[in-house]
């Protein structure tokens, strides 16, 4: 049944029948009560483009995971099997926390994965069409970030995480980050401590907040220990195990290799373990390994692996939560927060004697 029909078998107007659906206060009440019994007795359904018109939320919030290429390099996950979030120790806990909070709040996720420039346009109709309230972005890169500012400068409420906080001097929005500078100053301090002078990095992703801070965290520790920076013992990776493997192999395999890696997270340490074992090397004995995220698997590493603890879990809840506020009181509000990053010491990393 249309609204149209239904009201004419009521004997009132179709912006009586919305007024209603929609709780306005200036309905009589016989009037209320006629149309929901009718409603009840018809099972009338409103039509939910129209509900989005009228300016009722629809309680529905978008996770945009990013992962774009360079224009014109095929997508790795699209010419074959892999994913992006099935297992993915980075982006699966950060989605199921965001679902976790958003249902506990009555809000229902809808996920977005974005692979290409072109799809993170396509973000934009589901606001412009009003089947979202807000979103999170998750890992987006400088060269996205325009076509997300363009979003919040159109007044929609939008949280990021893993983002660059210095853009909100220019606009209203929400980061949530973790501290990956302080987490990557402790890695350093941590294999210095154990006596270390020759450490080497396998970088993430170098166009992503999280892997600048981390890479900046690790030259500003070395240099306030009176270490020299090694642009030999500096691996540009981009997060996925195989940049760990090709790292750590060019790496290591030489005479004057280095007595400890920071790798950028715990998925490109894995890559290092299959090297370090290719190569005949043992870890911690020859060589020192520490990670960053903290993922499940990394305590089951052999040996287990030395991390550092990214609060994925708290990060995501956090945003979802601020976001969700921002819905609620209808208000696109500039918020920046920071989540501590915490050492994990396990058995990946031993003391070194330079005499």
């Amino acid at each position: 049944m249309r609204s149209e029909d239904l009201a004419k078998l009521l004997g009132v107007s179709r912006s009586t029948i919305s007024r209603v659906i929609n709780n306005y206060p200036d309905i009589p009440q016989a009037t209320r009560e006629k149309v929901w019994k009718a409603i009840e007795e018809y099972n009338y359904v409103p039509n939910a483009s129209a509900r989005k018109l009228a300016g009722v939320r629809n309680n529905m919030i978008a996770i945009v995971v990013l992962d774009v290429k360079e224009e014109g390099v095929p997508h790795h996950l699209k010419t074959t099997e892999a994913t992006l979030i099935y297992d993915n120790p980075f982006f699966s806990p950060v989605i199921n926390a965001v679902s976790d909070q958003a249902n506990k709040l009555d809000y229902y996720v809808l996920i977005s994965i974005v692979y290409s420039k072109e799809d993170l346009k396509k973000v934009e109709k589901l606001f412009s069409q009003k089947m979202i309230d807000g979103a999170i972005f998750v890992g987006t890169q400088e060269t996205e970030n325009n076509l997300i500012f363009k979003l919040i400068e159109q007044k929609y409420l939008i949280a990021l995480i893993d983002t660059s906080e210095i853009h909100n001097n220019n606009h209203n929005a929400i980061y949530v980050n973790a501290d990956n500078y302080e987490g990557s100053c402790k890695a350093i301090s941590y294999l210095i401590e154990l006596g270390h002078k020759r450490i080497g990095m396998i970088t993430g992703n170098i166009n992503k907040l999280s892997a600048k801070d981390r890479l900046q965290g690790y030259k500003d520790t070395l240099i306030k220990n009176g270490l020299q920076i090694e642009k030999e013992l500096i691996y540009y990776g981009d997060f996925i195990e195989r940049s760990g493997y090709s790292g750590a192999k060019q790496m290591l395999d030489k005479p004057n290799r280095p007595t400890a890696l920071f790798v950028s997270n715990d998925t490109m340490a894995l890559g290092v373990y299959k090297a370090a074992e290719e190569l005949g090397l043992n870890i911690p004995e020859d060589i020192s390994v520490i990670g960053f995220d903290n993922a499940i698997f990394s305590q089951y590493l052999s040996p287990p692996l030395t991390t550092i603890n990214m609060p994925l879990v708290e990060l995501a809840k956090r945003a979802s939560t601020l976001l969700i506020e921002s819905i609620e009181q209808n208000e696109q509000r500039g918020i920046i927060e920071k989540i501590e990053a915490t050492l994990i010491k396990r058995q990946s990393c031993q003391h070194v004697d330079n005499d």
